[in-house]
């Protein structure tokens, strides 16, 4: 089981360290390159990484979805 990294608003909550890969899947595995680790991952601009705000928006039309079809 991949241990995700510490709640720590200074490095995605996504990335894992011990196998150095982001586990925000969007329909397969996603390594970064090591200049965009350092730039986004492991800090607290993680927000404005592509991978993860395009994860959010997905995240956010699914829920939106789900509320819509329930709410009939």
């Amino acid at each position: 089981m991949a241990h995700f990294s510490e709640n720590n608003e200074s490095r995605c909550p996504f990335w894992t360290e011990c196998n150095s890969q982001c586990m925000r899947r969007l329909g397969g595995v996603y390594i970064p390159f090591p200049y965009y680790v350092e730039l986004f991952c492991k800090s607290g601009q993680f927000t404005n990484c592509s991978h993860y705000l395009l994860g959010s928006l997905l995240t956010r039309e699914r829920a939106d979805s789900f509320r819509d079809v329930h709410s009939l």
